[in-house]
């Protein structure tokens, strides 16, 4: 994918001016070409890259005296220096013993990074009406892009071959970005140091976990963590920013890295408010309007909604599996939904439908709005875990009604999936994580009636089970062996179709949970057949083999597999009462990790 130097925000900036300054030129380069040793065009009175930059462009002839914070930086530099000499030795006699096959990429090394001082008005949060009353403008990124990440980045056939996998491999089934405005970003030595996150996430997203080292060690996350960070403190305002942030967080979620992936999204759901995502216009007093033709602002607002929703999905994944409380605000019913992935893949609005939250569930969807459909039953099943635990405690009976909703609600939403796959078989992918997603909201919710303690619990306070609590069990037990079934058979047909290694590349991480809570659900049928369960043991064998398979692009898959056995085990200890394959609390046993590599 060509990478055309342009920038949609300052079209224009480079063309010769008119009148006086036609033709005059700086007798010098300005200062921050100088000091970066890039060529200068010397025009008057700004170079076009400080103009593209939106920075000050100075044609001072002598430099300006250093101040008291440069002084302090070269002093720190130097210690830094000294250290990473001593540092050199140690390091080149460790890489001497390490396998040739490991790329350098793995191996952990020491940067030199100097942060810049952040002019972040702090107005913005101190007293907003006074930001508003004052006109003050958030700075754009300003800070250097540190050599590791460039030499991360690479060239600019690297950095082309970067987007061809992005786009290739996460976007049909995440399609947060825009593929057309990517094409008019800069490269990432003369764009912002926000792209070159950007661009240096989308390399980590894509890159594969190596034997002999954690995902947590790729040197690609490390230096991404720590660009995020530097970027941070200097008061970076960019939806680009974001974006890298979400690529982290995924990539955290997919390889198994906790807490790490909980707190990157928390401080995604942070930066989408600080931004006021998901509203277009809410959004334009911290990153300022979109001064391009109409289409590109098209694409820009539709791509501001779905960076929103990215957040909103992952953080109720992060919050599925442990039950914690999701941080994400819920949209309001009339909100919009991502439109029509291939019409905002080509640009044209022309073509575009937009429907609201409230509306989404009875209209034709695309995959992306399918799976925000999906995590939105999976807000619902969160909310209705956290109020029927207070009433566990409590010791109130517990609304079954909302049970039954949920039960309508997620069976509605398997058979329009199910629709589909059928009418586009092509989107197969695609629509995977809203498949499994929706597949481990349902789990979640009918194993916690199934074999938690929200219906046992009465029996010390309010009497034995009445018939209404003894019908619930017995259906969640049913639908609960039914859908574990249905993930089943689809793991199955999965698995036969990753015979190629760039199908698992392409397979999302999502799919995982699922097929870990089937798992479990056979493990469950398995251990109270005291083992004689030749059904359950030959289903639990297919869903182990769909996550051997993917656990070789998602470390995520191997943490669960060390997770099941840990089940396994514990089943013959002796009898551990209802083992919950959801989150209800006081049931279940310890989930001791086995030690082994990430």
């Amino acid at each position: 994918m060509p990478i055309v130097t342009c920038s949609p925000q300052s079209a224009g900036a480079g063309e010769e001016p008119s009148g006086a300054h036609a033709t005059e030129k700086a007798p010098q380069a300005c200062y921050s070409c100088r000091k970066q040793k890039r060529k200068c065009d010397k025009a008057i009175p700004a170079c076009s890259l400080c103009s593209r930059m939106a920075r000050r462009c100075d044609y001072s002839e002598t430099q300006p005296p250093p101040t008291a914070e440069d002084i302090i930086g070269l002093q720190l530099k130097l210690v830094e220096l000294e250290n990473r000499l001593d540092y050199t030795g140690a390091a080149a006699a460790a890489e001497a013993t390490l396998p040739v096959s490991h790329t350098p990429q793995l191996l952990s090394r020491e940067s030199l990074w100097q942060s810049c001082p952040s002019t972040f008005p702090s107005a913005f949060f101190l007293d907003s009406r006074v930001y508003q009353w004052s006109g003050l403008m958030l700075p754009k990124p300003t800070s250097d892009i540190p050599h590791d990440v460039l030499s991360c980045i690479g060239s600019a056939e690297e950095i082309e071959q970067t987007v061809s996998d992005y786009f290739g491999d996460i976007h049909p089934w995440f399609p947060m970005t825009s593929r057309k405005l990517v094409t008019i970003v800069f490269p990432s030595w003369e764009a912002g140091s926000d792209v070159a996150l950007l661009l240096l996430t989308m390399k980590l997203i894509t890159s594969q976990p190596q034997d002999g080292f954690t995902a947590a060690e790729n040197f690609l996350y490390t230096a991404s963590k720590s660009f995020a960070a530097l970027l941070e403190a200097t008061g970076t305002t960019s939806l680009h920013y974001l974006q890298g942030l979400i690529l982290i967080a995924l990539y955290e979620y997919g390889q198994g890295i906790y807490p790490p992936a909980w707190m990157t999204v928390g401080q995604c759901v942070r930066y989408a408010e600080f931004l006021g995502l998901p509203s277009y216009k809410d959004t334009n007093a911290a990153l300022g309007p979109f001064l391009t033709p109409f289409q590109a602002t098209w694409a820009e607002s539709e791509e501001r909604r779905r960076v929103w929703w990215a957040v909103y999905i992952l953080d109720k994944l992060v919050s599925l599996g442990s039950c914690k409380r999701p941080m994400c605000p819920e949209p309001l019913p009339t909100d919009l939904t991502p439109t029509d992935d291939r019409v905002w893949d080509s640009g044209e609005p022309a073509d575009s439908m937009q429907t609201t939250v409230a509306s989404a569930a009875v209209k034709p969807q695309s995959p992306f709005a399918r799976l925000c459909q999906s995590a939105l039953l999976v807000s619902r099943v969160l909310h209705h875990h956290a109020v029927t635990e207070r009433h566990r405690l409590s010791g109130e009976h517990v609304d079954y009604n909302e049970f039954a909703t949920l039960t309508d609600t997620t069976q509605n939403l398997h058979e329009t999936l199910e629709a589909d796959f059928r009418a586009c078989p092509a989107s197969y992918f695609s629509l995977l994580p809203a498949r499994c997603v929706a597949f481990s909201a349902s789990l979640n919710v009918h194993a916690n009636y199934a074999y938690g303690d929200w219906l046992n619990c009465q029996l010390t306070t309010t009497g034995p089970w009445t018939d209404q609590e003894l019908t619930v069990k017995l259906t969640a037990q049913k639908n609960l062996q039914k859908i574990a079934a249905h993930v089943r058979d689809f793991a199955s047909n999965l698995f036969a179709l990753l015979a190629q290694d760039e199908d698992v590349v392409k397979t999302p991480p999502m799919v995982l949970d699922a097929v870990y809570a089937a798992a479990v659900t056979f493990l469950d049928m398995w251990k109270e057949s005291g083992g004689g369960d030749v059904v359950a043991e030959g289903s639990l064998e297919t869903l182990r083999k769909c996550l051997i398979r993917l656990s070789g692009r998602w470390r995520r898959g191997r943490e669960l597999l060390g997770i099941l056995e840990t089940r396994k085990m514990g089943y013959g200890l002796g009898d551990l009462g209802g083992v919950v394959s959801g989150c209800g609390s006081g049931s279940g046993i310890p989930l001791a990790i086995p030690s082994m590599g990430v």
